[in-house]
């Protein structure tokens, strides 16, 4: 079955999925025919005809084919030999987005899955992977080479900006228990390496929630109440303070919003995420299991159920608060939504200032930042005849721009620096550029 690719124009916010626009109003018909003649002759009968968008690049791969993205990398990972193997050499080709032009190919000794791949400069992969039982390990491979240059018993947290050192922690069963290290990509050797403090302290990091991408700083709190800022390339001590705030088992230390804030109890106290001076004290942010997120201007602070309150950073007041929202992805001043413990597929918009459903688009899921500021890549794929469709969402007013659609794709569908990547009911991969 061939894919097909076509404009489809806008579909209005929270329109079902067959919506169609409307047709003109009877009584205009009628000049719309000399209308269009008269503009024909006036510009010389230069009008040219809509060009539909080109179809998508198909790469054939087998249900054993993995694909990872990576930044404007597009990673496909071959099934690995021997089947069945603790240790599976598997063969890698990277693809440059969006022109999907191939920039290397490795072959590297993997054990379990691979978790990320990252390209670290110079034809230099760094695999992460971990194995079945939750052993992590992390490899440095260069294209053309069978044999990887290093390799340790880590995870990754990522790569620096200039590519100059991989943050890593020893495996170990309990991370928060791990040595830091500030790898050097090309050999493998630390280039700095902290200890993590003895319990009840503790570390986190300036960086998305599950401590994803690479951090500017890394926080150590200590038994005693000193705090330091660590940062991340040179492993540098930075900045320091000691917390008046007791530490013991139910201290809790998250960033966000600018501000490193550490909580016991009822009280918290909010510092500067750089210089860690004080910048005001108030009642707990968020329960023990919950997290908080850059919600810009706001900080939202997460419950594992379901709820979601505004805070303001300045102040550590909460300014608004929303229940029964399982899934949040800050997007600019706004937070897209939905509910998928409750069967609602809804997309739902929400002004981050105010707390606010301002838009309701509709069986839409979030495919994260859109071309423009304000808006967001979404798609959505119909069961009963495995239909994807795939737009922009403009979070002012909730409405879909349709891109195109395509038939007989599977699922697994992500945007990436101008592509959107599906895999195909017969596991091959198709790519469109937006």
């Amino acid at each position: 079955m061939r894919d097909r690719v076509i404009d489809l124009g806008e579909v209005p916010a929270g329109a079902p999925d067959e919506a169609v626009l409307p047709r003109a109003p009877l009584p205009y018909r009628w000049i719309l025919g000399p209308l269009a003649v008269f503009l024909l002759v006036a510009l010389g009968g230069a009008v040219p005809p809509a060009v539909p968008p080109p179809p998508p690049q198909v790469i054939p791969l087998t249900l054993r084919d993995a694909i990872r993205v990576d930044g404007d990398r597009l990673y496909l990972i071959g099934p690995g030999e021997p089947i069945g193997g603790e240790v599976r050499t598997h063969t890698i080709r990277a693809f440059a987005l969006p022109g999907m032009t191939l920039s290397g190919t490795w072959t590297a000794p993997i054990a379990g899955d691979v978790l990320s791949l990252t390209d670290a400069g110079d034809g230099l992969l760094l695999i992460a992977s971990a194995t079945p039982s939750g052993a992590t390990g992390l490899i440095g491979v260069r294209a053309g080479s069978a044999e990887p240059l290093w390799q340790r018993a880590a995870g990754m947290f990522g790569l620096s900006g200039d590519r100059s050192t991989a943050l890593v922690y020893d495996d170990t069963t309990d991370p928060g228990l791990a040595p830091l290290h500030g790898l050097d990509p090309a050999t493998g050797k630390p280039r700095w390496t902290v200890s993590p403090p003895p319990r009840p302290g503790g570390w986190a990091l300036r960086t998305g929630y599950f401590y994803t991408g690479f951090p500017g700083l890394v926080y150590t709190l200590w038994p005693d109440g000193r705090l330091e800022a660590r940062e991340t390339r040179s492993g540098r001590i930075t900045a320091t303070t000691r917390t008046s705030l007791p530490v013991d088992r139910d201290t809790v230390l998250r960033v966000a919003g600018g501000l490193l804030m550490i909580t016991r109890g009822g009280d918290s106290i909010a510092y500067d995420d750089t210089t860690l001076a004080e910048r005001w004290r108030g009642g707990p942010l968020v329960g023990p299991d919950g997290y908080l997120l850059d919600c810009h201007p706001m900080i939202c602070a997460v419950e594992l159920e379901n709820g979601l309150a505004g805070i303001d950073p300045a102040t550590g007041r909460q300014v608004w608060r929303q229940d029964g929202w399982d899934r949040h992805e800050p997007l600019g001043d706004h937070v897209l939504l939905g509910a998928a413990s409750r069967g609602d597929a809804e997309l739902s918009v929400l002004d981050s200032r105010t707390g606010r459903i301002t838009a309701r688009a509709g069986a839409w899921i979030n495919g994260g930042p859109g071309p423009r500021p304000g808006t967001a890549y979404v798609h959505r794929i119909l069961s009963i005849d495995n239909t994807m469709r795939y737009g922009v969402l403009d979070l002012t007013t909730g409405k879909v721009r349709l891109l195109g659609a395509a038939a007989w794709i599977a699922g697994d569908c992500r945007f990436s620096s101008g592509v959107l990547i599906c895999r195909r009911l017969d596991a091959s991969a198709a790519v469109w550029r937006l």
